[in-house]
């Protein structure tokens, strides 16, 4: 299952409508968040996806190419659902 986003995410109704695109049950599966377009996303953006996804059982956030203040955002949300172990956050492409 995986969640492309666009260059600027913001909000938790936005997140909501990411989410509620993916087809199935999220329990057991792998979400993978790609963030290779995204510049700028909103910690209320994160903290959304990171519960939506994680709060439904998931079993890994894999988050792609996001940048250093939204995967922030992210590992903080994590944490604060009790499920930072399930937070992969792979580093940002660097460009050649």
């Amino acid at each position: 299952m995986i969640i492309e986003l666009p260059s600027m995410v913001a909000g938790r109704g936005m997140a909501d409508a990411l989410v509620d695109s993916l087809a199935g049950d999220l329990a057991g599966a792998v979400v993978v968040l790609d963030c290779r377009h995204l510049v700028t996303g909103s910690p209320s953006f994160a903290g959304q996806v990171a519960s939506r996804v994680l709060g439904a059982g998931a079993a890994e956030l894999r988050v792609e190419g996001a940048p250093e203040a939204f995967a922030a955002h992210l590992r903080e949300a994590a944490g604060r659902l009790g499920a930072a172990e399930r937070l992969v956050i792979t580093a940002p492409a660097t460009l050649a």
